[in-house]
């Protein structure tokens, strides 16, 4: 049953699945640049986060994703400049995406700042036939080599950010572009769609040692359910994170960090399924760590909790 749902899966992103979709995260609080450009910068020093999303874990081929983040503001904080790195591995399909992101950060308040952030990256898509397992061990339409193919994209996005709250608007993938070889059936197949993303959070104090701080994200995409997310975080002394998520139709996440020091903050994610699928696997999970430079006259005067 396991080899079926993983056949299930490969079937459903390689053949009948036209639009290769962004990949989301649980701890999409903490991921904004993989969603928004203009996000570059503003945490205004250099950062880095690195995500491992391990999703429907126990079925043979489920989703498997690599995030890596770094940015940094320059030029007197007025412009970020950012780096992405994502790999997304389901089956024999293995995705890589890179991407430079540029922002320009407009001060519109004595605390918030405006930014507005292009991004332009590559998509590059590979099958590796040799981990395929037929049913007809003699079937020729199978290749028996790798194939792989690219393509240029570019996205656009909006951040407004405050200390105690934030939204943005994107666009991560503005081109529909296509590539595929003279076979799309054994060939490989990467299309992108548009998708758009709103996303927005806010912290308030609850106490002296406990802070509140709930984000949602909403995307659409037009070959896709609209999806929703919505997050509750606690904050205990500043350390301690606490919470639970909700993403409609799909699954309730329990969600924890801790903040080791100023600059340095490790979390983790769980992911139970309310689909069909909790019967073939017991959810996701997701690994974080996130750490902060800290340079001579560049040093965080708090802990950025955006």
């Amino acid at each position: 049953m396991r080899k079926f749902i993983s056949t299930l899966l490969f079937s459903i992103c390689v053949t009948t699945m036209w639009a290769q979709y962004d990949v989301h995260h649980t701890q999409f609080m903490h991921n904004k640049l993989a969603i928004n450009p203009a996000y570059a910068g503003d945490r205004e020093v250099f950062a880095m986060t690195a995500i491992y999303r391990n999703q429907w874990f126990g079925i043979d081929g489920a989703p498997k994703t690599f995030t890596l983040h770094a940015h940094t503001p320059f030029m007197n904080k007025r412009n970020g400049i950012g780096l992405s790195i994502i790999n997304d591995q389901i089956g024999m399909l293995n995705t890589t995406y890179a991407g430079v992101s540029y922002a320009y950060r407009m001060p519109v308040s004595e605390e918030a700042t405006l930014n507005i952030g292009v991004q332009g990256r590559l998509e590059h898509a590979r099958i590796d036939w040799s981990k395929s397992d037929p049913l007809d061990q003699d079937d020729n339409t199978i290749p028996v080599t790798e194939k792989s193919k690219t393509n240029p994209n570019f996205g656009v996005g909006v951040f407004l950010s405050h200390e105690h709250y934030y939204i943005g608007l994107s666009v991560p993938t503005i081109l529909k572009s296509t590539v595929y070889d003279d076979n799309p059936i054994t060939g490989v197949s990467l299309r992108s769609q548009r998708s758009y993303y709103l996303m927005g959070g806010i912290v308030k104090r609850l106490s002296h040692s406990v802070k509140f701080a709930p984000s949602v994200l909403f995307s659409y995409n037009p070959n896709a359910p609209f999806e929703m997310n919505f997050n509750a975080n606690f904050i205990f002394l500043e350390k301690f994170w606490l919470g639970a998520s909700y993403r409609l139709g799909d699954s309730v996440d329990a969600l924890a960090m801790f903040q080791i020091n100023d600059q340095f903050r490790i979390g983790a994610a769980y992911d139970y399924t309310l689909t069909k699928l909790q019967e073939f696997s017991p959810g996701s999970i997701e690994l974080l760590v996130d750490y902060n430079f800290s340079f001579k006259g560049k040093r965080l005067n708090n802990i950025r909790f955006f």
